[in-house]
């Protein structure tokens, strides 16, 4: 593996090196009639022969633009502004030749040179909105829309979602439409990119009208637009896989397009624990999931419907369900340092669950004017769940070689209703920049649960008592919320703005837990528990108020500061016999924000209040070995953060980056004090402590080089770290715990003229707790292959090593992972697909965790699902209009 990727790594070395010997094209875009600079333009070099895109960049504040390393033949320059005529120019290139433009000026008149007709511009940037014309970026035949948008320049695809420039994409859109919110994957697996003519992509601002978020905070919105020529289309698609060990997959999608309605669906039906081999109309892993952590079953659907009722009016469902069977069997190894005593538990669990969800999501929008926003968003869901386990577990020291051993059993159902709805209006007012909006949101969830326990305490040391619980408990909640917001908007002058929001809020939060021991003589749980039971009601009234203060020094320098006036009444109600407990706070907390072009650093203050469990005046003995004793002395925690973002993306070199650091300082912090004797029997009681400090840091660099001959590399890498500073007592001892933890990620892309695709990465783990002293890291490599041969052959494969050096004894320190596909294309338009695959074809997948708190060091391991082949079948039509 080590000798691959520096081979890889060569291949790069040796691409920019080559590159160098190649074009240059640079020139200074200006104004006509005022002769100043003309800032972002964008500049094209297209290839003559099929004007498929070579290179791109846009023109810097000075109107210039310099585009490196293109190859030697003949090219099509092709500059474009919104505001301006386009002008296309005629280059030949000569080996390692600088060609230079010197002053073009862009204006309403043609100049000689200059043919603009209908032209298509690969690439237009309009403020804050990135458009290109999919037709300039080639990909293979029958690709869906993920393989096009993973040629365009400064768009990642991974397993934590897609994002662009560094900025997350919250949304999928078709035609400007609603695809699949709640699931972006369901529709760029699902489209084939040759009826996309568009891409466009920007700001998320749908709640921010005024744009009053900073950029930072902004996400992204991918638009994909059909082509001209197609006004209504109809797709559906089909799968189905029988395999060893009896696996078997089914997959279906249908959608229909018109030009006011999309309808689409989608089902699947599957045994193989989320290793998805379905993925648009071909077979194929959709990723070499390390992370699945038990075996499990499931059928799925997923139905999405926008409509537009009229121009002014737009109604956006959706309705998932989802019912899923899992077992699981998970070995577990939690080492705990109490002064000079280690304590070890070893325990086994083996867990059946079954699980139904249902969820209904909606969206409102009603546009009655220019200046009027109004939204409804209704949510509900419903979720169905039983489970049973089964466990053992061995405790014993290093001075007791053997304490005590433990069996349980768990089996219960659970219940839960959820819904919501928010509702939102927003009016621009008859001075300019001034707007107003108001909120409504509504909650309500009820929980019902009931449990049934059996725990075998055999011990084996004298003065601690073995011990024999049958216990059913019955757990009924309910949740209601209500929320009135409203905000106003109010520009002072041309650099200064005032806002004001103000909330209003109510919780009620009701619990009532019922436990019984079981009657021995009659085998039923009737003899009701008081210690272990409660009836547990909070609540709260909440009122905010946020003014806040902007001042534009420049279009890219402004301050911000503010205050937020806080106050909460809160009755906490434990049972009838514990006096109740009745609360009021007052807070001003601090807000500033300080924007110079791409850096921002902002500051605010918050509070966390104990919750109601915690505050319980009581006693609760759970088992000879586990005791808990409330505090309602407790005070809220008091949390001071400081964020910092700086965002950089330079057309003119194809790179990106951002880092985005940050700290929360904490006082009062509710910790857990624990008192754990010689036999590892633990009381635990929450205090508030000395505080507690963590800082992160996210970071992200990705540079993509420009397209040279059939060849296209792309690089990057991601840099995250973490630190905590936490307060502790045990046994008396008290003290912090100071924890780091550090990830390196780099990745590289390479793609050969759409035959050969090949995506290595890389990401390291390490991590440092200092009391316990431990070390532990983990080293995970992965090279994806994706070959596309003639005859309608398709290879894929995924490989992934995973090295772990601290792993304790018993565990598996390394494994490899490859899954291998391959798949032939055959039908009228390749419309039919067969494919073989096998999965983990080493049968060497292996699923650890390892967590470290406070003194404990708890390392699980759990039976995942390993080699499988399988043969599939997979079919595809559409038809558009």
């Amino acid at each position: 593996m080590r000798k691959l990727f520096l081979l890889l790594i060569f291949a790069v070395s040796t691409f920019i090196a080559k590159a160098q010997n190649h074009g240059v094209i640079k020139a200074i875009i200006l104004d006509s009639v005022t002769h100043q600079p003309v800032q972002l333009a964008t500049v094209s070099v297209l290839k003559l022969s099929d004007t498929s895109l070579i290179s791109y960049t846009v023109t810097d504040k000075n109107g210039a633009f310099t585009l490196h390393n293109l190859k030697q033949e003949t090219s099509l320059l092709l500059i474009s502004h919104v505001s301006y005529q386009g002008v296309r120019i005629k280059i030949d290139f000569k080996k390692g030749e600088t060609v230079g433009l010197g002053k073009i000026y862009l204006s309403a008149k043609m100049l000689k040179e200059v043919v603009v007709r209908g032209e298509r511009v690969p690439v237009i940037i309009k403020k804050d909105t990135i458009e290109f014309d999919a037709t300039a970026f080639k990909t293979r035949p029958n690709a869906m829309v993920i393989d096009l948008l993973k040629k365009l320049p400064g768009v990642q695809i991974n397993q934590d979602g897609i994002s662009v420039n560094g900025k997350p994409v919250s949304k999928i859109r078709v035609n400007g439409k609603d695809f699949f919110v709640g699931n972006m994957a369901i529709g760029i697996n699902n489209l084939p990119a040759e009826i996309i003519g568009k891409v466009q992509v920007y700001d998320d601002r749908d709640d921010d009208p005024d744009h009053l978020q900073p950029d930072y905070k902004v996400n992204k919105i991918i638009n994909l637009k059909f082509k001209k020529d197609i006004l209504k289309g109809l797709l559906t698609s089909l799968g189905g896989g029988a395999g060893s060990q009896g696996r078997y997959a089914g997959a279906g999608f249908a959608a229909k397009f018109t030009d006011q309605l999309q309808v689409s669906g989608r089902f699947n039906v599957d045994n193989l624990s989320g290793t998805t081999i379905f993925s648009g109309n071909y077979g194929g892993f959709s990723s070499a999931n390390w992370g699945n952590t038990a075996l499990s079953r499931q059928t799925s659907g997923d139905f999405d419907i926008t409509k537009d009722i009229s121009k002014k009016l737009k109604v956006h469902i959706e309705y998932r369900a989802n019912d899923q069977i899992t077992d699981n069997n998970t070995s577990n190894k939690t080492l705990r340092n109490i002064g000079d005593t280690l304590f070890t538990t070893i325990s086994n669990n083996l867990a059946h669950s079954h699980t139904n969800r249902q969820n209904f999501h909606a969206e409102t929008e009603w546009k009655p004017d220019s200046g009027t926003i109004v939204k409804f968003q209704p949510d509900m869901e419903y979720d169905y769940r039983t489970n049973r386990s089964a466990g053992t577990g061995i405790n014993f020291n290093n001075f007791v070689p053997l304490l005590n051993t433990t069996l349980s059993s768990d089996n219960g159902r659970n219940t839960e209703f959820s819904y919501s709805h928010n509702f939102s209006y927003y009016r621009k007012l008859n001075k300019k920049g001034v707007s107003i909006s108001f909120g409504n949101s509504i909650g309500y969830h009820p929980t019902n649960s009931i449990d049934f326990n059996d725990n075998d305490l055999m011990s084996y040391v004298a003065g601690f008592p073995s011990d024999t619980l049958r216990r059913s408990a019955r757990n009924i909640n309910k949740i209601t919320s209500q929320v009135l917001s409203g905000n106003l908007h109010y520009p002072l002058s041309k650099k200064f703005s005032a806002d004001v929001s103000a909330i209003a809020l109510h919780e009620l939060d009701k619990g009532e837990l019922l436990t019984y021991d079981q009657d021995l003589k009659t085998g039923l749980y009737t003899i009701f528990l008081q210690s272990q039971s409660n009836n547990l009601t909070r609540n709260l009234f909440g009122e905010s108020l946020n003014p806040t203060l902007t001042y534009n020094i420049t279009r890219d320098i402004y301050l911000k500061g503010g205050v937020n006036i806080l106050t909460q009444q809160i009755g906490n109600h434990f049972n009838n016999y514990t006096p109740d407990l009745n609360q009021n706070f007052f807070y001003a907390f601090p807000t500033g924000e300080v924007h110079v072009k791409q850096f921002t650093l902002g500051y605010s203050e918050s509070i966390q209040q104990p919750s109601i469990n915690n505050l319980q005046p009581i006693t609760i003995v759970y088992d000879p070995l586990h005791t808990f004793i409330g505090n309602p002395f407790l005070k809220p925690s008091y949390i001071h953060n400081i964020v910092g973002n700086y965002q950089k993306n330079d057309y003119q070199s194809g790179l990106n980056f951002f880092i985005n650091p940050g700290i929360a300082i904490e006082t009062n912090t509710i910790i857990n004090v624990q008192t754990v004797n010689a036999e590892g029997a633990t009381i635990t009681s929450p205090v508030n402590g000395k505080g507690r400090t963590t800082g992160f840091l996210r970071s992200q660099i990705n540079k993509q080089f420009k397209k040279r001959g059939k060849w296209q590399v792309g690089v990057g890498a991601g840099l995250s770290a973490n630190t905590s500073h936490n307060y502790f007592i045990v046994n008396g001892q008290q003290g912090y715990q100071n924890t780091r933890q550090f990830i390196l990620s780099p990745n590289m892309y390479i793609d050969w003229n759409n035959v050969l695709t090949l995506s290595p990465s890389y990401r390291f783990t390490y991590s440092h707790t200092d009391y316990p002293d431990n070390t532990y890291s983990t080293h995970v490599a992965e090279l994806r292959a994706d070959v596309n041969l003639p005859q309608h052959f398709r290879w894929q494969a995924d490989y992934n090593y995973r090295y772990t050096p601290f792993a304790p004894a018993g565990f598996q320190h390394n494994a490899n992972l490859l899954n291998i596909v391959v798949t032939r294309r055959f039908l009228k338009k390749d419309k039919a697909e067969l494919g073989l695959m096998c999965y983990d074809l080493l049968n060497q997948n292996v699923n650890q965790t390892h967590y470290v708190s406070a003194t404990t060091i708890s390392d699980s391991e759990t039976q995942i699902l390993r080699r499988y082949v399988m043969l599939s079948f997979t079919y595809h039509f559409d038809k558009f209009n």
